[in-house]
């Protein structure tokens, strides 16, 4: 089994910062009413901070805080599920997705389309996957992605199975816009 599915732990490389390029396209999906839960996300989270910027009720939850999402079943209400998930533990969080029957949006390596253990799950399960692909790669610290990250999305969070959706930068170079956590780990204008 790939590690980079099915870890036993979190990995260290599990926290990388997505950068706002990547929220701001989910905001035409999200409904005005809806209880967002960002379940690996603190309050600094570029997710946490562009949903509430643009009206959206949001909750959130980390590991850090002793709040793992594959374990912690929340007492408040909530409509959906956006995050993106540590990398070591992504087959795990689509289960659970899934399994909460709300719509949800998971920001993913696409190439882990690839992997059979992918393909058995939405087979096994017989679930709909629904994408959300950016025409780039996204960077999250400024230098060029080797993959391109997309939405996996399902329990009807999008209109329809595949969406594209055009980026105006890949977030590299002059582009680079860093998170705000980003930011202050690294002490970092983005320069």
């Amino acid at each position: 089994m790939n590690n980079w599915l099915n870890g036993a732990k979190f990995s260290k490389n599990d926290e990388y910062y997505t950068p706002s390029i990547l929220v701001y396209p989910l905001l035409k999906y999200i409904k005005k009413d809806w209880v967002v839960w960002c379940p690996a996300d603190e309050a600094d989270s570029e997710y946490v901070l562009v949903l509430r910027e643009n009206g959206i009720n949001v909750r959130h939850s980390h590991i850090s805080e002793g709040l793992n999402f594959l374990t912690y079943n929340p007492d408040f209400h909530y409509d959906c599920i956006i995050t993106n998930c540590p990398f070591s533990r992504k087959k795990e969080f689509l289960f659970k997705c899934y399994k909460s029957k709300k719509p949800f949006a998971l920001l993913l390596g696409l190439p882990i389309l690839n992997y059979n253990e992918i393909g058995d799950f939405f087979l096994e399960r017989k679930r709909e996957l629904q994408l959300l692909i950016f025409n780039k790669k996204v960077s999250f610290d400024g230098n060029r992605s080797s993959f391109n990250s997309s939405y996996f999305c399902g329990n009807k969070f999008l209109p329809k199975q595949i969406i594209f959706c055009p980026l105006e930068s890949d977030n590299t170079g002059d582009n680079f816009i860093p998170a705000t956590k980003y930011k202050s780990i690294h002490n970092t204008n983005g320069i």
